[in-house]
């Protein structure tokens, strides 16, 4: 069985969710899916914003991931920062992201590569674009979390790339267009991605 969140479906068990319902289980006990979403997005802007100016410190790795979920998500679910669970895929449109039991071994292959590549510091503008396409479809594609996966994808990145020495604004380009790039990055196509962080991007 499948069930959906956010636009983005899971297969299998969700045991997330309140019994017989869509609506993930938080620590307001909200079980009206427009009021959660309301909550949640007014929580998490500002926990974001908070984070932006006050970023984290250490390796840009899976654990750092998890950190960032964990501060943005901890004030609505118990599971903020924790791996999805579960053995099953999750779905949005044509995409299947990572098993949730191979999370792990292919987050080793993904930040194993970005480490090698000294998380894209010391690269020319055109380079660091092409590699930071890269590396967004890879981590979009291991969507290691049950919810919240693309504000803390959009946080990491931003980090990332202000410690490679540019600014990455996520303001300057249409959030449909950007979901439609992610998702042809996600299918190995990288221009249309390349064409809006060329717009996104700009050196420090």
């Amino acid at each position: 069985m499948k069930y959906e969140y956010g636009g983005t479906e899971y297969e299998g068990t969700d045991f997330y969710c309140y019994p017989n319902t869509k609506v993930l289980m938080n620590r307001f006990d909200i079980r009206e899916q427009d009021k959660l979403s309301s909550v949640e997005r007014e929580i998490t802007f500002a926990k974001t914003f908070y984070m932006q100016a006050n970023p984290f410190k250490g390796a840009l790795d899976l654990k750092y991931l998890q950190k960032i979920h964990k501060f943005i998500f901890e004030d609505v679910y118990t599971w903020a920062g924790l791996l999805r669970g579960g053995g099953g895929f999750m779905y949005k449109g044509d995409a299947m992201f990572c098993r949730a039991d191979l999370i792990i071994t292919y987050a080793d292959s993904v930040f194993g590569k970005l480490r090698n590549e000294k998380w894209l510091r010391g690269l020319d503008r055109a380079a660091f674009i092409e590699r930071l396409a890269y590396f967004m479809g890879e981590v979009n594609a291991l969507h290691p979390f049950r919810e919240g996966n693309g504000r803390t994808q959009r946080a990491f990145f931003q980090e990332l790339t202000h410690r490679a020495k540019y600014d990455l604004d996520f303001g300057k380009v249409d959030g449909s267009e950007l979901l439609q790039a992610d998702i042809d990055a996600y299918n190995k196509d990288f221009v249309p991605l390349i064409s809006l962080l060329n717009t996104m991007v700009t050196k420090l």
